[in-house]
């Protein structure tokens, strides 16, 4: 399980890392106007001082989502800064999304349930959050994977936004839950009693389990196809003779985000 992570209090601390975030935007997007266009999610955005708003809509009158600059280290702003014990920065959002031309207001938990988002564990002053919390990304990134991350969580805004299109995404998960086995266990494992009393270490295990802890703290995960799914990808597609297949992990952008 990922550590808390602890949401800035303090002033300065916000400022600059929202800071962080601003500039990656604005390096990276183009400006039409008074609207920007982000060609690396294929987003708009319009920003007046420390507050943006995010969306699909070219001419800036319909916005899925906004991340604006909190002016306090409380619950009470949507969008909120974080770090880990490392010092690592994340900017965070509420799931709740008021209501606008694309759909009725959404909570937080239909959020959840429609985008397949999970809160981030969150603390403030040692305290958990009593508001669930999800990552729009790492701060401590280059800038166009920081824009990536936030046009992808732009894109979940927007899948809860439409119930019905939240259904289908629902569906494949599933069925992806159905293709990817249990996480990897680590410690000690004893042979059969009647066979082999010998105890064997599962390195295999650990190692899978330390390198899905680093991606939990980015906001990621690592999912482990099963053997039966393994054999229904390589039957799915031919291999040319000489070539080995090889099966690589999906690992899940944070898509892990005022209103």
């Amino acid at each position: 399980m990922p550590e808390p992570l602890q949401l800035l209090i303090d002033p300065g601390q916000i400022r600059e890392s929202f800071s962080i975030w601003r500039n990656a935007m604005e390096q990276q997007g183009h400006r039409r106007g008074n609207i920007w266009w982000l060609p690396e999610g294929k987003i708009y955005f319009r920003s007046k001082g420390g507050d943006f708003k995010l969306g699909y809509d070219p001419t800036g009158e319909n916005w899925t989502v906004e991340l604006n600059e909190p002016e306090q280290g409380t619950e009470n702003p949507l969008s909120g800064l974080a770090r880990n014990s490392n010092g690592q920065r994340y900017l965070l959002r509420q799931g709740t999304l008021h209501k606008n031309a694309q759909s009725v207001r959404v909570e937080s938990n239909e959020f959840e349930e429609r985008t397949g988002l999970k809160p981030a564990a969150v603390t403030i002053d040692g305290k958990s959050a009593k508001r669930a919390w999800f990552i729009v990304t790492a701060l401590d990134r280059p800038a166009a994977e920081i824009c990536q991350n936030t046009a992808a969580f732009v894109d979940r805004c927007c899948l809860a936004r439409d119930p019905n299109a939240a259904l289908v995404a629902k569906h494949d998960r599933e069925r992806l839950t159905e293709l990817f086995g249990k996480p990897e266990q680590g410690g000690q494992i004893t042979g059969h009693p009647t066979i082999n009393l010998n105890q064997r270490r599962r390195i295999q295990g650990e190692v899978w389990q330390k390198l899905n802890a680093l991606l939990l703290a980015d906001g990621r995960r690592l999912d482990k196809p099963k053997p039966v799914a393994m054999r229904l990808m390589a039957k799915s597609k031919p291999q040319p003779r000489g070539c080995s297949l090889k099966l690589r992990p999906i690992v899940p952008q944070p898509m892990s985000t005022q209103e």
